[in-house]
């Protein structure tokens, strides 16, 4: 597909997108919505020259149904009048979301995903939109504030995130010259044999499928050779290694190398990150138990009876 048509298309989903953001007759809305749609079909048309292989053809329908579930209810998210109702389209685009990642085999990215976002940054998220839908007063009713009917922004909004929406789309559809070329199959398998080394108790498993008198395996003497791994093993009653071809199954899989990754590149940024988390989840019960304490004081001037106050 030419750019200028994919930049036409995201720039129909702009305007789609700032038609549903403002408030309005339900007749232009509908309009927006099928514009909306049009411009999302012409970038699916464009992403299926990606699914080319019989491999990635039969994963097709997962991903424009993935795709639409997620398109549609980021949209609803952010046009929605009740936040509460918002919160629940965030879910399905988590999902959706992470049914992307699957089918880009990231397993652990997918179920990243659901677990931090779907789990503790939505209860963090549900813990400020009920604060914020509190009654002024006890006895009143609960109001939605203005912030939550009337989007602030909607066109910078829109034109921003479709601009990045056509220049990352254009990167995906088209390629650039300025980006290094990707690692050739050899290299690539090269790099997953020489974290194996890492991995003796795997290293020592694959091993023994091979010999099953296995007694020892020397994992720093791992040779890799044209994308192949050989290890040196050792058997009862030998002295010297014999020189294994390990089969393509004791490469260490996906979830394993960014599990390696995470714990011996990057161990200070995962441990910050679950302090983060820990400190969200603990502002957020001290957010709700002080609006308790405060509910519970009015009424002690009230004069009402506080559940489980004693009197």
């Amino acid at each position: 597909m030419a750019p200028t048509v994919l930049y036409a298309a995201c720039l129909l989903g702009a305007v789609a997108l700032y038609v549903l953001l403002r408030p309005g007759p339900r007749v232009i809305k509908g309009v927006g919505a099928v514009i909306g749609i049009g411009a999302l079909g012409w970038v699916l048309a464009a992403s299926a020259a990606a699914f080319g292989t019989p491999e990635r053809g039969a994963a097709f329908p997962f991903y424009v149904a993935f795709t639409l579930i997620a398109v549609v209810a980021a949209v609803r998210m952010i046009t929605h009048s009740r936040p509460v109702y918002s919160a629940l389209y965030f879910v399905l685009v988590i999902l959706s979301s992470a049914g992307l990642f699957l089918l880009l085999e990231a397993e652990f990215m997918a179920f990243a995903l659901i677990i931090v976002y779907a789990g503790a940054i939505l209860i963090t998220y549900l813990f400020v939109i009920m604060l914020a839908q509190q009654a002024p007063q006890p006895g009143q009713e609960a109001y939605e504030a203005e912030y939550d009917l009337v989007p602030r922004e909607p066109a910078a909004a829109a034109v921003v995130g479709f601009v990045l929406l056509a220049l990352l789309s254009d990167v995906v559809i088209n390629g650039t010259a300025e980006l290094p070329p990707p690692p050739t199959v050899q290299q690539v398998r090269a790099e997953s044999w020489e974290r194996l080394r890492q991995l003796p108790d795997r290293l020592a498993v694959a091993a023994k499928r091979e010999i099953p008198e296995l007694t020892g395996v020397d994992a720093d003497g791992l040779v890799v050779e044209n994308g192949d791994a050989y290890a040196p093993v050792y058997t009862a009653g030998t002295d010297q290694p014999q020189m294994v071809l390990l089969p393509d199954a004791a490469m260490p899989e996906n979830i394993e190398q960014v599990g390696l990754a995470l714990i011996t590149v990057f161990p200070v940024s995962l441990e910050l990150a679950g302090v983060i988390l820990l400190m969200a989840m603990f502002g957020a019960v001290v957010l709700a138990r002080r609006v308790i304490a405060m509910a519970d004081e009015e009424k002690r001037r009230a004069g009402a009876p506080i559940p489980g106050g004693g009197g």
